[in-house]
C-alpha cells in the first residue's frame, strides 16, 4: 500500500478553506459600500446627472444670450425650429418653447386645456418634464425643468442611494434671465 497515489484528507480540507476564503473576498469586491457593483452604479448616476445638468446649463445659456442680445429675428428662432415665432406668442412664451426645443427637440410645449389663469404650457419626454407659467400679466415667466428616471426618481435605488428629482427653474424677465441652479446629489470621488 506504499504506492498509493491520491489528496490526503488534510490536503483537500485546506484546498476547500482557501477558495472559500477567496469567494469570500472576491464577493466582497464585488458587491458592499466599496465595491464594484456600487461604484458602477454611482457612476451611472453621475454621469446621467452629469448630462442632464449640462442640458440645463445649455438651455439657460441659450436662453440667456437671447435675452442680452435681443436677437429675435425669424432666422435665430427658425435655427432653433420654434414654428410660432410670429404667431402672437409673448417673447417670454417664445423663450420657453426655446427652452423646450433645447431640451426635447422632438417636442412640443402645448398650452394646458381648459380655463386655467395663468395658462400652464408643458413638454415631456426623455425623462424630461419641463413646465411654463406666465404671471397673470404674462410676464415674467417661469419654466421649471425636472428630471425624474429610475435613479432619480426620489425612491431608494439598488444600491440604497437615494436621489431626488433634479429640478432647476429658469425665470424669465424683459430684460433678464435668473436660472436656479440644481444641486449636484451624486458623490463624486
Amino acid at each position: 500500500m506504499k504506492n498509493q497515489k491520491g489528496i490526503t484528507l488534510i490536503a483537500l480540507v485546506v484546498t476547500i478553506v482557501v477558495l472559500l476564503i477567496l469567494a469570500g473576498t472576491s464577493i466582497a469586491m464585488l458587491g458592499g459600500d466599496n465595491g464594484i457593483i456600487t461604484n458602477a452604479q454611482e457612476a451611472a448616476a453621475a454621469n446621467t446627472e452629469g448630462e442632464v445638468l449640462d442640458k440645463m446649463n445649455v438651455a439657460y445659456n441659450t436662453v440667456k444670450s437671447y435675452v442680452i442680445t435681443k436677437s429675435s429675428t425669424l432666422s435665430d428662432w427658425t435655427a432653433n425650429n420654434v414654428d410660432d415665432v410670429e404667431g402672437g406668442d409673448s417673447v417670454e412664451l417664445t423663450v420657453a418653447k426655446v427652452i423646450a426645443k433645447e431640451i426635447l427637440p422632438d417636442s412640443e410645449l402645448n398650452g394646458s386645456e381648459g380655463v386655467e389663469t395663468p395658462k400652464t404650457y408643458e413638454a415631456k419626454g426623455d425623462g424630461y418634464t419641463i413646465v411654463y407659467t406666465p404671471t397673470k400679466d404674462n410676464t415674467p415667466g417661469t419654466v421649471k425643468i425636472t428630471y425624474a428616471d429610475k435613479t432619480f426618481n426620489g425612491t431608494t435605488t439598488d444600491d440604497g442611494k437615494h436621489y431626488k428629482n433634479i429640478t432647476a427653474t429658469i425665470t424669465i424677465k424683459s430684460d433678464d434671465v435668473e436660472y436656479e441652479r440644481p444641486e449636484r446629489q451624486v458623490n463624486q470621488k
